[in-house]
């Protein structure tokens, strides 16, 4: 597809003079950028007031009121580190509970915060695809997206996660194959590592993005070495955030520990044999309707492997133990293992199941994200000059995707690579559109 018919901005040459309001949009980005942040603001508010925001936190869902808990026990002194969570994000809590200890003041300042991603989105991929229409529409799409504005709207630690890790991909070094020009140092390397290790602070699933961080640089590079010395100054910048906590838990539990110690449990809790057994319906303490069954998760004491005496143990020794049982029961059952990988992945893209997630669920979730799983795809199809510059879009699926391999097919772990697919989507349209507007007058000079 030939793109010589957008300007430097993304914009299509022979755009209607009716769109004078975008061209000026467009030509101010950080006007666009408040925009997009106040939509997102206004709709992830609006989602929590009516719907999502809780009167109290007993009725925090399971892991939400961990983050209160912990963040309660910093504020009164009485916090010890865990092996299993890291304080990144129960620090934030008490530093706004700090400031008006009210829980509905306590979710409306963490909304504020997530609300940033949209507008983020907009500047990634602003930088990516030098188009200011595909970032506005990707920004834009974000803002309104079902699935982001429901956990925007809670006290998960993606609402914080997401805006960091968002602004550690835009700090992210371009490299030559994108920008044209080799540039000898790229100093932006240093403070996108250090996001990122506060991205993993506060979520550490992102500590596993380090080596698509190194596939991101090494597509986008045209030397292997410059892209080489870039992951050396984002990897300089993570652990130097990283570091202190690792000693700190290392010397407190007399274990290496590089950010928490849960490894075990998260594998054990996806992927064990009861998980085949008849899936059986709950709810949260919310009143949220949920369920649990093969491509989700159950706690370390309903997996079947540990015994009640195991279960006392010190909890990087129990963590150990679930690692290796569920690793030798995964060996020696192949085809079930199989099938429950199959069942998270089939889960996190909302392809299974479709009717029994309700139909709240599917119509707002489900069925959007089949949508865009095929409008990034046919991108993909009709961007094929484009597919490795776009690299730093389509590794966020993949990156969610083994993620789930590893732990369940949760959705929440689904938002960067709900971003990634959006970016895409946005990125596609955008060119499409502009080739037949192109194509248009091209033919129009023809005939005339």
């Amino acid at each position: 597809m030939s793109e010589a018919a957008v300007d430097t901005r993304g914009r299509p040459e022979n755009m209607p003079g009716n769109m004078s309001a975008l061209n000026t949009l467009l030509d101010r980005p950080a006007r666009a950028f408040l925009l997009l942040y106040l939509i997102s603001l206004t709709v992830c508010l609006t989602m929590g007031l009516l719907h999502g925001f809780r009167a109290s936190p007993l009725q925090l869902d399971v892991d939400e009121g961990e983050y209160f808990t912990l963040a309660t026990q910093i504020m009164d002194g009485t916090i010890e580190l865990s092996a299993r969570r890291s304080l990144g994000f129960p620090v934030v809590i008490a530093a706004i509970r700090s400031i008006y200890d009210n829980i509905l003041f306590l979710q409306g300042i963490v909304t504020a915060l997530y609300a940033f991603s949209a507008p983020l989105l907009f500047l990634v991929v602003r930088r990516i695809s030098r188009s200011d229409a595909a970032g506005l529409l990707a920004g834009a799409a974000l803002a309104m997206w079902p699935p982001a504005i429901f956990y925007g709207a809670s006290l998960y630690s993606e609402t914080l996660a997401a805006p960091i890790f968002l602004l550690s991909l835009l700090m992210l070094p371009v490299g030559a194959r994108l920008s044209g020009a080799a540039v000898r140092w790229h100093w932006t390397a240093l403070p996108s590592g250090l996001l990122l290790a506060a991205a993993t602070h506060v979520r550490p699933m992102y500590l596993l993005f380090v080596p698509f961080v190194a596939l991101i640089l090494w597509i986008e590079e045209a030397s292997l070495w410059r892209a080489l010395r870039s992951f050396a100054l984002v990897m300089a910048g993570f652990l130097l955030l990283i570091l202190p906590w690792s000693v700190a838990q290392t010397r407190h539990f007399h274990h290496p520990i590089l950010v928490t110690v849960n490894g075990g449990e998260t594998l054990a809790g996806g992927l064990n044999p009861n998980l085949l057994d008849k899936d059986f319906d709950m709810k949260t303490p919310s009143g949220r309707a949920t369920w649990a069954g093969a491509g989700k998760w159950v706690a370390p004491y309903l997996t079947g492997f540990l015994s009640p005496a195991e279960q006392a143990l010190p909890y990087h020794q129990q963590d150990r133990i679930l690692r290796e049982r569920t690793v030798d029961w995964a060996l020696s059952h192949p085809g079930q293992a199989a099938l429950i990988e199959l069942r998270k992945f089939s889960y996190m893209w909302g392809i299974y199941p479709i009717a029994q997630n309700g139909v709240r669920q599917m119509l707002f979730g489900n069925l959007p994200t089949l949508a865009l799983l095929a409008l990034a795809l046919w991108s993909m199809i009709v961007m094929p000059g484009s597919r490795w510059q776009l690299v730093r879009f389509w590794a966020l699926p993949l990156f969610v995707t083994g993620v789930a391999m590893i732990s369940w097919g949760s959705w929440r772990f689904r938002q960067p690579g709900d971003a990634g697919l959006i970016a895409l989507a946005a990125i596609g349209i955008v060119r499409y559109q502009a080739a037949r507007l192109a194509t248009r007058r091209v033919l129009a000079e023809h005939s005339a």
